[in-house]
């Protein structure tokens, strides 16, 4: 496993607090107004492969590729919102937060804070008692179908399939 269950737990309960906190609708319709709604914006970037994300101020700005596809560019955004909150400090550290000057958040490799914010995106895209509601109303005699599951919460049946395994619903 790329995340311990300690540090899954504390991801998926954080994520489910934001969530909360934040007043956000899952399944999440349109990223880009959420991240306006958090502060920040987000703005397309031939540079980066995937995402990056930078502090701006008081505010942040989350870099996407715009050579991804719809389902692939909101989990890329989820992945750098995981980022921020975890790593960066944005509304849950503020010391953390005021030490971010100009630092871009961009991913290389298989880090540990890169596993990190891909459990965050699943977590946030995907809320665990939200994803065992759908799965159960998409169940097939014993068999569940990801790929409804994946519809439900706007993201590739591979997010939706890995996001049932790390929570222990669906077999590896």
């Amino acid at each position: 496993e790329n995340v311990d269950s300690t540090t899954r737990n504390m991801i998926n309960s954080l994520t489910e607090d934001i969530l909360q906190l934040l007043h956000v609708r899952t399944p999440i319709e349109n990223m880009d107004e959420l991240v306006c709604s958090l502060g920040g914006r987000i703005e397309e970037d031939i540079r980066y492969s995937d995402g990056a994300v930078q502090k701006d101020g008081d505010a942040f700005i989350i870099w996407v590729s715009p050579l991804q596809d719809e389902k692939r560019r909101r989990f890329t955004i989820a992945h750098e919102l995981g980022h921020l909150f975890l790593h960066m400090g944005y509304l849950t550290n503020h010391e953390l937060w005021e030490k971010q000057e100009n630092k871009v958040y961009q991913r290389i490799g298989n880090s540990e804070k890169e596993y990190q914010a891909n459990e965050f995106a699943a977590a946030f895209l995907m809320p665990k008692k939200e994803y065992f509601r759908v799965m159960n109303e998409n169940l097939d005699g014993n068999k569940v179908m990801t790929s409804k599951i994946a519809e439900h919460f706007h993201v590739s049946v591979e997010a939706a399939s890995n996001r049932g395994k790390f929570l222990g619903y669906l077999k590896w």
